[in-house]
């Protein structure tokens, strides 16, 4: 894998132009490509699977080009990095630069390599490195090129193929070569309109597979986006089978097959029963009066004293470490958060299960694809009184009456024993499960308004709020609470807060604090104008359709109910307040309504948001949805003084 930086950024961009491109051959490429300022002329990976030691591996020969079609930010393409590890083997890297000299090119060989650690920040250790290099002189038509080959010694571990990110590409191509006895099934993803022309080609003792394209953009980055596995196009390979003396042997053809390479890694695990963890899990239960108030225990326990540590080295970034070992280290990644939880979930009497699982950044399902890229975690899952429950160690701050938001509606891999295995999903949390409540108490001044708001968060809204609280400073927990209160313009002060948790088990915070807003509503005559929806709620969330490809993520599902309530002055009366409005459809429900007291009037607004993802097919109706719901936002109340 290459990845390409601008500046500081990393990333993989090398070039390829021959000696005989003319002047016309790269115009005709800036017409195609009139924005641009570099491109890949040539994206091209190989993939061999072969037969070694019994068992089929794999290499893949990397062939990237880069051409520079203007100096424009020339200097933000010099730095590269090519990423490999024990399981990807780097074996060869060639990497050399094509300068113009008249009416030739002349060739510089890169050959100051600097190989390191790739650990990232997440990451405490693992075996990846990364092997990095600079392109000095780039400028207009010269060339980058870089070609590399990586083997693979686990053929589970096959990578899928992906246009190239970031940069447009004149030629991609997938290049795919597997012998007579080895079999292999492809999908292709996120390619409604077929621009992958594939061949196939039936040689001496093999099959080649191609999938090529032409003239793809680079992808652009969204708000709100989820992963670009999601939306750009590409192919995933996997071994579904290999002849071993004539005997067909099981590879990856279906779930069953999967859940057996996965289950090898958990054969040996927590064989020792229960000894020095035992008298823990005792001494947490001995109080509780039921299975789920035994599991609550025991996860808050795991959460409150073990620390996560991303920890991944060969063989280990697979296989989770004996829960004793967890215990007494007291860290661990999510692999071993889940042998800890479900050794100590099984102590107390619950039925527990080792769980595999993709967070949602995977578009990829069990019952579709049976390959290891569906999933990047490990949880465990109980089962109390017929209902489920997803345990992730790695959240400190998540609990059991809900699923981390980041594995809503996913499928779970649950390991019942080393046969069995079920395959359940998990829930999406309605959005009546994470609820804001705010009442905001507002007084007119000579100067704008000023007064108090009090709100709850429950919910993943609440769990951000505790999660905050925990690791942020008196001043930056100041800027915070600014963030999550403020309201109605960027004046907005903030003056003294108050946070007060109040139930742990769904996540129910509040925050109060006092503020003042400065020039906010307008006086004309003896009428006072004030628009009580402080808060625009919908403002801004219209999606450009000329631009955006991508879908629109939520987090979660969720429900805000903002009371603005307004102490009329004893000078003035209410002369005229907005007509209620309410909207629903599939993507929102919206509603705003308002009520007159003889000392107060009090604007109500509630947004339920009801979707994970919006698909571009969905975004018309979505903006059709946002603009009749935004169109009463605008609306004042007016005040008039009295005779």
């Amino acid at each position: 894998m290459i990845k390409i930086f601008r500046k500081s950024l990393l990333a993989a961009a090398m070039l390829y132009l021959s000696l005989s491109a003319t002047a016309q051959n790269l115009e005709e490429i800036k017409k195609v490509f009139p924005n641009e300022n570099y491109i890949y002329t040539d994206y091209n990976r190989n993939l061999k699977i072969f037969m070694k030691d019994g068992v089929p591996v794999a290499e893949t020969k990397m062939n990237i080009s880069l051409l520079m079609l203007t100096d424009k930010n020339s200097n933000m393409m010099t730095g590269y990095s090519v990423y490999h590890s024990n399981y990807n083997k780097l074996t060869n890297l060639d990497v050399y630069t094509k300068i113009p000299n008249g009416k030739r090119f002349k060739e510089f060989k890169v050959k100051d390599i600097k190989a390191s650690s790739s650990t990232s920040s997440s990451v405490f250790y693992d075996d990846g490195m990364e092997s990095s290099f600079m392109f000095p002189g780039l400028t207009q038509y010269s060339t980058a090129h870089v070609d590399y080959s990586l083997f693979h010694k686990d053929a589970h571990l096959l990578t899928p193929f992906y246009i190239p990110a970031g940069i447009a590409s004149l030629n991609s191509s997938f290049t795919v070569t597997v012998p007579d006895g080895i079999y292999i099934n492809y999908k292709v993803q996120n390619d409604p309109d077929k621009k992958f022309i594939f061949s196939e080609e039936k040689q001496r003792n093999q099959t080649v597979y191609k999938w090529q394209i032409k003239n793809t953009e680079g992808e652009k980055r969204f708000y709100n986006a989820p992963d670009s596995r999601y939306y750009i196009p590409h192919v995933i390979i996997y071994i579904t089978g290999y002849d071993l003396n004539k005997v067909r042997q099981p590879f990856l053809n279906d779930v069953k097959e999967l859940y057996s390479w996965n289950y090898s890694f958990l054969k040996d695990l927590n064989k020792t029963g229960g000894g020095s963890i035992k008298p823990l899990v005792d001494s947490l239960i001995k109080f509780t009066s039921s299975d789920f108030e035994k599991a609550k225990a025991i996860y808050n326990w795991v959460q409150n004293h073990i620390k996560y540590i991303a920890f991944e080295n060969e063989i280990e970034g697979f296989r989770p470490r004996q829960a004793e070992d967890v215990y007494l280290k007291r860290y661990g990644d999510c692999k071993d958060m889940s042998s800890l939880l479900t050794q100590m979930f099984t102590i107390a009497g619950l039925n527990a299960y080792y769980t595999w699982i993709g967070t949602r950044d995977i578009p990829y399902v069990y019952s579709e694809l049976p390959s290891p890229i569906v999933d990047n975690h490990m949880i465990s899952v109980l089962k109390i009184d017929n209902k489920w429950y997803f345990a992730d160690g790695t959240n400190a701050f998540a609990t059991l009456n809900l699923p981390p938001s980041f594995i809503q509606g996913k499928e779970a891999l649950v390991a019942k024993n080393e046969k069995e295995f079920e395959i359940i999903k998990v829930p999406v949390a309605s959005s009546k499960e994470s609820v804001i409540v705010d009442s905001t108490f507002i007084n007119i001044t000579p100067n704008g308004i000023n007064g108090y708001e009090t709100v709850d968060y429950s919910g993943y809204f609440g769990e951000d709020v505790y999660r905050t609280i925990a690791y942020k400073n008196q001043k930056d927990l100041q800027t915070y609470v600014k963030s999550r209160m403020g309201k109605a313009s960027n004046k907005f002060i903030l003056g003294d807060f108050k946070i007060t948790p109040k139930d742990k088990s769904i996540q129910l915070i509040n925050i109060k604090g006092d503020f003042e807003i400065p020039d906010y509503g307008k006086k004309a005559g003896n009428n006072y104008f004030i628009n009580l929806n402080l808060e625009k709620l919908l403002e801004g969330y219209e999606v450009d359709t000329s631009q955006r490809n991508a879908p629109v993520e939520n987090e979660y599902k969720f429900t805000i109910i903002q009371h603005h309530i307004l102490n009329v002055p004893q000078e003035y009366k209410v002369s005229e307040v907005p007509a209620n409005f309410e909207f629903d459809n599939e993507f929102i429900k919206y509603k705003i309504t308002y009520k007159v007291t003889p000392s107060q009037v009090i604007a109500t607004q509630e947004l339920e948001n009801k979707y994970l993802l919006i698909n571009p097919s969905d975004f018309a109706a979505y903006n059709a949805a946002i603009k009749t719901a935004a169109k009463p936002l605008k609306e004042m109340v007016v005040l008039e003084k009295n005779n």
